[in-house]
C-alpha cells in the first residue's frame, strides 16, 4: 500500500509575498530522514514553494543515507518525482545536489507544491547522516 509523502519540513514556509520578479529562496534547514523515508517509492516532502514561483537555480547537499550501496533518490513533486533531479545514487554516500534537470530550469510552479524526495531503489539500511540541505532560489511572477 503506497501512502502520501511525509512532510519533513518545519512551518512556516515563507509565502509568495512580494512585487513581481521579488527574488525567492526556499528550504533548508536540513531536513532528517527516517528509516520509512528510504523506503522503496517512499516520499519526503523536504520543502515548499508558493505559486507563482519561476526556479532559476538550486544548491544543497545530501548526507550519507544508506548503510550499503542500494539507494536510488530522485528529487521532484507530485506531477513528476524526476522533474528536478533523475534517479540518482547521490544518497549511498552523499554529496552535493547536481544541477537542476533541464526540465526544472525555469520551471513555473502552478499552485503550491510540496517538493518531494522519492526512494526509487530502498536503501540497505538508514545510514549515519540521512539528511538533506536544499535550497531553490528564483523569482515570484
Amino acid at each position: 500500500m503506497i501512502m502520501g509523502p511525509r512532510t519533513a519540513y518545519r512551518q512556516p514556509q515563507a509565502g509568495g509575498q512580494g512585487f513581481a520578479r521579488t527574488k525567492k529562496v526556499f528550504g533548508g534547514p536540513a531536513v532528517t530522514f527516517v528509516a520509512g523515508d528510504v523506503a522503496l517509492n517512499a516520499q519526503t516532502a523536504i520543502l515548499r514553494v508558493p505559486k507563482g514561483f519561476v526556479l532559476q537555480s538550486w544548491q544543497g547537499t545530501v548526507g550519507d543515507m544508506d548503510t550499503g550501496t542500494t539507494l536510488m533518490i530522485a528529487i521532484g513533486d507530485a506531477g513528476n518525482n524526476a522533474r528536478f533531479m533523475a534517479a540518482s545514487n547521490l544518497g549511498q554516500a552523499g554529496g552535493a545536489l547536481p544541477a537542476l534537470a533541464a526540465g526544472g530550469v525555469l520551471y513555473e510552479f502552478t499552485d503550491d507544491t510540496d517538493i518531494l524526495v522519492t526512494a526509487t531503489v530502498a536503501a540497505t539500511g538508514l545510514g549515519p547522516t540521512p539528511t538533506i540541505v536544499a535550497l531553490m532560489e528564483g523569482y515570484m511572477k
